[in-house]
């Protein structure tokens, strides 16, 4: 049987090996050394990197739409 596929590949929880911006809000928020934050991978090789309070906005809004994609694919 055929494995399962990963739609979700380009999105993983980092710690942070020295101090990044937050790409949500560059000006105010930021991710120290050490810290766990989101990483966003692009296409091109990039990477956004985001902090634990915008990271849990995100995974949310992700969530929220997963959960109405199963719905809609149930019903």
């Amino acid at each position: 049987m055929a494995a399962i596929r990963d739609i979700i590949t380009h999105v993983e929880v980092e710690t942070a090996m020295h101090k990044r911006i937050c790409h949500r809000n560059r000006r105010q928020h930021s991710v120290q050394m050490g810290q766990k934050c989101l990483a966003v991978h692009d296409h091109d090789g990039g990477r956004k990197n985001y902090c634990l309070p915008c990271a849990l906005e995100i995974l949310t809004k992700a969530k929220t739409k997963l959960l109405t994609l199963e719905h809609e694919i149930q019903n």
